[in-house]
């Protein structure tokens, strides 16, 4: 009869354990999947819209004799996105040039170096605010009472800072060739270097 009582109570026990215990689901082991590095660009780098800005820069004119001298120039523009723009600039030289032959001490003259061209202005960006740029247009040459009309060209670099200002320095090529408005001179090039400043709005 114990023995009995004794099954009876085990049976009892374990059908309570099995009831209680229910579907025991599988336990997943978890896997890390690591997250992909998002590259933000700094929302005050602005790469569209208009600008405007001027620069200092160094004009020399070789035509036989060598004119040079300090410029400034005043610019406008367009980007139309981070890669291309297009832009307008006027540069002349402030006081007098000096005049440099070759044969004699240079001297200083009352001689006006000028240019105006409009340019597109493919860009390339290394790196945030970062970029490189080109400048290929049409532009007239001025330099005393000749000037020239042709295709004009150009290389810089910008670096943009906050909230639309930016810093460049670039190199523009203005004339290269031969007969600068019928001088039956070789070799002759119009050039200018430029360190400047910039604001897109």
């Amino acid at each position: 009869m114990k023995k009995l009582v004794s099954s009876v109570a085990l049976l009892a026990v374990t059908s309570n354990l099995l009831i209680a215990g229910g579907d025991i689901a599988p336990v997943e082991p978890a896997i890390n999947v690591p997250s992909k590095e998002t590259v933000v660009v700094d929302d005050n780098v602005r790469y569209d819209g208009f600008y405007a800005g001027g620069a200092l820069g160094y004009m020399r004119f070789n035509n036989g004799p060598e004119s040079r001298g300090y410029a400034l120039t005043v610019m406008g523009g367009y980007y139309f996105n981070r890669y291309i723009g297009v832009e307008a600039r006027y540069t002349a030289t402030v006081g007098n040039v000096d005049e440099d032959t070759g044969t004699h001490p240079v001297t200083s003259r009352d001689r006006l170096l000028s240019n105006v061209g409009i340019y597109l202005k493919p860009m390339y960006n290394i790196t945030t605010g970062f970029s490189a740029y080109g400048l290929v247009g049409y532009g007239k040459a001025h330099a005393g009472d000749l000037d020239e009309s042709g295709v004009q060209w150009g290389l810089g670099a910008k670096y943009e800072l906050a909230n639309g200002v930016g810093l460049f320095v670039d190199y523009m090529n203005l004339y290269e060739g031969d007969d600068f408005d019928g001088t039956n001179v070789k070799d002759a090039f119009f050039s200018t270097t430029n360190v400047g400043a910039s604001y897109t709005f």
